[in-house]
């Protein structure tokens, strides 16, 4: 084989293994969605992301915890309380086989994912509670809470509400949203994923929304 018939064969190799590196590709990376296409799938992202005030916690090591944590991260921010017997369990499960799947596509995009769990219950749940708590559904969850105001602030600014309830046996119980707030790293509101959770639908629409994010 002369030189120019090699130098073509070696030419033809090289775009065609371009050629199949781009067909990978484009079959790994899933499509963008429209907007009305994550909504009806449950992810409602909103079109300017809406900055929110500071906030001092406190985590699960009993240690401040700052908005500066969310800097460089996307991060799924859920209120609940350890003591709720239902929506709380299973959406911090679902949180969490949302984030396997993830993993499995995305590696990388994974590892920039972090999951921040507030407690409205601050008077029930101490930091040991919480971190017995978080730590059951992964070991690198944030478990945090406060005083009534310091949560209420914050809730208030991301949509979520709460309330207590008096109870019959002269405790109380807690309401509360299940929408998960979705915090870019940038550190702003970037939207929401309604409640209840399906870890399969937030895989796709998580991924898509990634695809237009700018930063």
């Amino acid at each position: 084989m002369n030189k120019g018939v090699a130098n073509t064969v070696i030419g033809l190799v090289a775009f065609m293994a371009l050629l199949l590196g781009l067909l990978v590709h484009r079959v790994l990376t899933p499509p963008a969605m429209t907007q009305q296409q994550l909504n009806d799938k449950g992810l409602f992202v909103y079109d300017v992301p809406r900055r929110f005030s500071d906030f001092t916690l406190t985590d699960h090591n009993n240690q401040p915890l700052t908005k500066a944590i969310l800097k460089n991260h996307w991060t799924l921010m859920f209120f609940g309380y350890t003591s709720c017997p239902d929506v709380c369990p299973t959406t911090l499960a679902s949180i969490r086989q949302f984030q396997m799947l993830l993993k499995e596509a995305d590696e990388k995009a994974a590892g920039k994912l972090q999951v921040v769990f507030v407690s409205v219950d601050p008077m029930r749940d101490t930091p040991e509670k919480l971190a017995s708590y978080v730590h059951y559904f992964d070991e690198h969850y944030i478990g945090a809470t406060s005083d009534y105001t310091n949560i209420f602030n914050l809730a208030h600014q991301l949509n979520i509400a709460f309330a207590y309830l008096p109870s019959k046996d002269g405790t109380y119980d807690v309401s509360h949203s299940g929408e998960i707030a979705l915090i870019n790293p940038e550190g702003d509101f970037h939207g929401f994923f309604k409640s209840p959770p399906d870890p399969e639908k937030m895989l796709v629409t998580f991924r898509s929304m990634l695809l237009g994010w700018q930063h």
